[in-house]
């Protein structure tokens, strides 16, 4: 029986759907063990919510003054990781006047007896010092080893964060593994009186043991069942891939990579199977009489653009450059326009204009005229390297001032001036070579909506100011 490659096709997709579905088991795993854990953070932010409703907060109000007159007025606070020595137990027992009192037995009634109802690890009443972050532990329900009142744990830092921007935020539930209690979700609630002042925190502790146990064993078993799967799937399908597909298309790559112009590679191979690779191979065959052709032709076509290409950028450069100082000129100039009406960034237009250049020309000649010309050109380049020079007119330049050049501006500006100074001041150099200019300088603001010419416009006004208050 003949197969189509379509059907062996079909045959590898149903193998590597085999595969993403064990893939997909897995992180449908990943999403209920998520929603569990939401689940039992959901259940903790509710308990935590109830205790903070039915806990009588004038009993409690009481209780916490009387904690936290002997917390403010210690001399040492110690914390609760130093349980159990003299340390310690000199601590609390500045609170143990609070346990003997009414109000604080009444109160750790009724937390236990709603830790039982609503059948939880632990219930527990305390306030937040944030200022020295830590936790001070009110009331306790726990039935063996309760936290004393007064003892002190540290804050987490992410919980004195977000309390510090709001005290009357739930404090987030917080899940543990600790040697001590194993996995544990913790979650806190405040507590307002009759003002609407927060007077305390309710917090529940909730273990995960159990789930985390299940969920470990359901993990080993399901992982060990669908690797054994796996193996199996990916030994069939690379078995049945290799000689259906791999081989037949790893001998047409070789030919490929042995393909050489004029040179026969593809019809000398043995492949005369009916199905998709078989027509593939006849059309290489084909494919390769046609580019031995193609090449022919290419390769002389190719030369031809090349040729036509380089004469092209060379004329383009040409059509951008001034003849005579060699920086960009006034079409250049232009093209750059249009990309500076389009930029919101600022920007910095300098004219800068030669001065004297017909009296140059009338008393020494114009070619004389023209070393002036270079040899302003020539000070301006060293002056703003980083930055676009245009000859625009005659004897006119514009600079174009961004990014760093922008920034120093100034200090490029005084640099130019007193580059002219000190040029027109040497006495060894020719007199058509001690070149002075007038210039004028206009920034855009990107909050003012001006297009280049305005700018422009600017700019040269200051230049002819400059100008005329020389003469």
């Amino acid at each position: 029986m003949k197969f189509s490659l379509r059907r062996k096709t079909i045959l590898l997709i149903v193998g590597i759907t085999t595969i993403i579905c064990v893939l997909a088991f897995i992180i449908y795993y990943q999403g209920v063990n998520n929603l569990m854990k939401e689940q039992f953070k959901q259940r903790s932010t509710e308990i935590a919510g109830v205790v903070a409703v039915e806990i009588d907060t004038e009993k409690l109000s009481n209780v916490r003054n009387a904690i936290l007159d002997v917390y403010d007025h210690a001399d040492n606070k110690v914390m609760s990781d130093q349980w159990g020595t003299p340390a310690f137990d000199a601590y609390i027992s500045q609170f143990a006047f609070v346990e003997e009192t009414e109000e604080y037995q009444t109160l750790r009634d009724d937390l236990r007896r709603m830790q039982d109802v609503l059948d939880v690890d632990c219930l527990y009443l305390s306030w937040i010092d944030i200022e020295n972050g830590c936790y001070i532990y009110l009331i306790d329900a726990a039935y063996e080893d309760a936290c004393p009142p007064g003892c002190i744990d540290p804050i987490f830092l992410d919980d004195a964060t977000v309390l510090q921007k709001d005290p009357s935020l739930i404090v987030a539930p917080n899940i543990t593994n600790t040697p001590e209690y194993g996995w544990l979700i913790t979650t806190g609630s405040p507590i307002y009186d009759s003002r609407g002042e927060i007077i305390a925190y309710s917090a529940v502790d909730i273990s995960m043991n159990d789930l985390v146990s299940q969920q470990n064993r359901f993990l080993f078993y399901i992982t060990f069942a669908f690797l054994a799967m796996i193996l199996v799937v990916c030994l069939i399908g690379i078995i049945a891939v290799n000689r259906i597909v791999i081989q037949p298309i790893n001998t047409l790559s070789r030919a490929a990579a042995q393909f050489e112009h004029n040179k026969k590679v593809f019809s000398g191979l043995n492949i005369s199977r009916k199905d998709e690779i078989g027509a593939l191979a006849a059309s290489m065959k084909q494919m390769e009489e046609e580019i031995d052709g193609y090449i022919t032709n290419l390769e002389q076509t190719t030369g031809d653009l090349m040729s036509a290409r380089e004469q092209a950028e060379q004329m383009n450069r040409a059509a951008n450059i001034d003849a005579l100082t060699k920086v960009r000129n006034k079409r250049a100039y232009d093209v750059e326009v249009k990309r500076l009406n389009e930029s919101t960034q600022p920007y910095g237009l300098l004219m800068i204009d030669l001065n004297e250049l017909k009296t140059i020309n009338d008393t020494y000649g114009h070619e004389k005229g023209d070393i002036s010309l270079v040899t302003l050109c020539q000070i301006i380049c060293r002056v703003f390297r980083h930055s676009l020079i245009y000859r625009i007119g005659g004897d006119e330049f514009i600079v174009i001032l961004e990014n760093d050049d922008y920034e120093k501006r100034e200090e490029l500006i005084r640099s130019i001036l007193d580059t002219f100074e000190q040029n027109m001041r040497d006495d060894s150099i020719p007199p058509w070579e001690r070149v002075s200019a007038a210039i004028g300088f206009a920034e855009f603001n990107p909050k003012k909506k001006e297009r280049v010419e305005q700018v422009f416009q600017r700019a040269d006004a200051a230049m002819y100011k400059t100008k005329r208050s020389r003469k």
